[in-house]
């Protein structure tokens, strides 16, 4: 379940709104959760600048979920107004994929498995933890040297980190592999992925 800290802009000559984390699955509810806590705050600012019909809004974020938007719609006129730039920050996680009878993805969670364009493409022989443990460094260590190889020809093909980073960042991602228990590392291709498409920006090559 992803973790979204958002911390809010200025509105007018002033920073009304609290900070908010929303830990959740379902990107409905962050956006109803993120209106229903800035509206007391905003509302009375809005009035003060003469525009309170704006706290009727809805909130949305960016692609790549690092900036959110305040919008109102004004439907009998066909226009919208923008407003109150929210700056998020997402911790996302890995998600276990089961066949279990009822057991559904989560919402916004992202399979990258095999044969999704972002397994492994390193297959395990068993799935023990050693070679669960095996694949997991040879994908890493695929990732992590494959742009400096001395014959990128012979690098197998994979995604290239800015397309991770542009499909993958804030995203819950599953896979089949089981979870680790607390305070164990995780051997799956998919922390690799979260790592590395959730990275600061300016750590990033």
């Amino acid at each position: 379940m992803a973790r979204y800290a958002l911390e809010f802009g200025a509105l007018g000559d002033t920073r009304p709104v609290p900070d908010l984390t929303v830990q959740t699955t379902d990107l409905n509810v962050l956006d109803r959760a993120v209106v229903e806590h800035a509206r007391p705050h905003i509302t009375p600012v809005l009035t003060a600048l003469g525009r309170p019909e704006l706290a009727d809004c809805l909130f949305r974020m960016n692609k790549d979920r690092t900036m959110g938007q305040f919008l109102h719609l004004d439907l009998a006129r066909g226009c919208g107004v923008q407003f109150l730039a929210v700056r998020i920050t997402t911790t996302p996680e890995r998600i276990q994929r089961k066949r279990t009878k009822g057991w559904t993805s989560p919402s916004g969670a992202k399979y990258v498995g095999r044969p999704s364009r972002w397994g492994n493409p390193f297959p395990a022989c068993g799935d023990s933890v050693e070679e669960r443990a095996a694949v997991t460094g040879f994908f890493g260590h695929l990732i992590n040297t494959r742009s400096a190889h001395p014959h990128p020809e012979h690098v197998v093909p994979y995604p290239s980190d800015d397309e991770i980073r542009d499909e993958l960042r804030g995203r819950d991602l599953m896979c089949w592999c089981p979870l680790p228990e607390p305070g164990q590392p995780d051997y799956c291709h998919a922390a690799v992925l979260l790592k590395l498409a959730n990275a600061p920006k300016e750590s990033q090559p």
